[in-house]
């Protein structure tokens, strides 16, 4: 019995078209991601009908991976895959300790302060759990595994960690028409932008998605944990010196952590490490 050969597609527009091709691989994800989750929420509310709306954040979390399984399909058998790497356990243990260097200093703050703080509950984790996965997937496992693809020098390295990080950033602006305040939509932009620069630098360190969705999760779970500034993954509390103060310092800390994981020194490290990924010749200069 002969084995079926996996047919090759062909990529026409995304070799040729590098800003054509990231903006359609963020929609596409985005798209994707949503038809399952609908997909989900229509099969699985006559059976958990009390949980309607927690069904359709978890079809939103498997979309996120079907969508990042479907994207290695497409670019069979050049690509070895988004969450694939060598080293994995390693990664993860680094992005805890991301995780917890980050977010020290709003700790104590907090303590400090006598923040509000709610224990986190099924919702809110699995509110993480989505922004963790769907954001990181569509605004870093995508556009950024593509822009490794098409870049060829590593001096390059920077701008892919600057534009996504920048995109994600600039996404949370819409957050004014979800009911969030402008003051805090504005420095939300900025705080995104930080963050995402910090998780596409580890993700394109690791050569995987998953230390940047753990970290990603991590922090959305405390950050909604504060229940005087978010609802619902919003900021519609006012806004102290403190927090705007803290909100700074924090995003220095993220931008420190994404130099120093992305230092100069790595980058053939990281070029290595997505030629490999990407099954070409290592070529980088």
């Amino acid at each position: 019995m002969k084995t079926r050969e996996k047919k090759i597609i062909n990529h026409k527009i995304l070799d040729k078209h590098w800003l054509i091709g990231t903006i359609g691989l963020m929609l596409w994800g985005a798209i994707i991601s949503n038809v399952v989750a609908s997909i989900a929420f229509i099969v699985l509310k006559r059976i958990i009908p009390l949980l309607t709306e927690d069904i359709n954040y978890i079809g939103l979390i498997v979309g996120a991976f079907i969508t990042l399984c479907i994207y290695k399909r497409w670019f069979y058998p050049e690509y070895e895959g988004t969450l694939k790497t060598v080293n994995l356990g390693r990664w993860i243990i680094i992005g805890f300790i991301i995780v917890i260097i980050w977010l020290l200093p709003d700790v104590i703050t907090s303590l400090i302060l006598k923040t509000n703080f709610a224990p986190p509950t099924l919702h809110s984790v699995l509110m993480a759990c989505v922004a963790g996965s769907v954001e990181e997937t569509i605004f870093r496992g995508l556009p950024a595994s593509y822009l490794m693809r098409q870049i060829k020098k590593k001096s390059l390295i920077p701008w892919v960690v600057i534009a996504t990080g920048l995109v994600f950033g600039l996404v949370h602006a819409t957050n004014i028409f979800a009911g969030a305040r402008i003051d805090s939509s504005i420095l939300q932009v900025f705080t995104a932008t930080c963050s995402g620069i910090m998780f596409a630098a580890l993700f394109l360190r690791s050569g995987s998605l998953f230390p940047s969705i753990i970290a990603h999760t991590i922090n959305d779970i405390y950050a909604f944990m504060n229940v005087d500034l978010v609802s619902e993954g919003i900021l519609d509390g006012a806004l102290k010196t403190s927090d705007i103060v803290l909100n700074l310092v924090l995003s220095v800390i993220e931008l420190v952590i994404a130099y120093f994981i992305l230092r100069p020194s790595v980058w053939d490290e990281v070029m290595e490490t997505w030629d490999r990924k990407w099954n070409r010749p290592n070529e980088s200069t």
